[in-house]
């Protein structure tokens, strides 16, 4: 190929990449947050990477709620502790201390009503909506 037409095709391809990484991203919707606490630790919706509603063991829905590094070995624990959750000052149950060391995460199951209820609790904890389980969900 010339050198004259490798040129424009570099152009052009500088010009595209450009374009792609001036597009607008896509506003991320927040909502309004409750102050949320774990054994007394206080955690800003900063701190929390994502939460969500799932199915717990008998099919209800509980939260699942993945803190930063950070947070999480702030909050502590040893093995075989449960640790008291609130939202708000209201209890929201424990979650094992144990998957909190490993994976950062908190599970708790409570009598939280229907997943729409669970799904907007876990919205007021993080200010924001799940994140996609996968690349093709949004």
């Amino acid at each position: 190929m010339p050198r004259r037409a490798l040129a424009t095709l570099g152009f052009a391809l500088l010009l595209a990449g450009s374009a792609v990484a001036s597009a607008p991203a896509k506003p991320v919707k927040t909502y309004p947050t409750g102050a949320f606490a774990v054994a007394d630790h206080k955690i800003s919706a900063t701190e929390v990477m994502d939460a969500r509603a799932i199915p717990d063991m008998t099919g209800k829905p509980s939260l699942m709620i993945t803190l930063t590094p950070a947070a999480a070995t702030a909050i502590g624990g040893k093995a075989g502790d449960k640790l008291t959750c609130t939202l708000d000052g209201k209890p929201l149950g424990t979650s094992p201390a144990d998957a909190l060391a490993s994976d950062h995460v908190l599970a708790i199951s409570g009598d939280f009503g229907d997943y729409d209820a669970t799904a907007a609790m876990a919205r007021r904890i993080s200010g924001r909506d799940p994140l996609p389980d996968s690349e093709g969900d949004e």
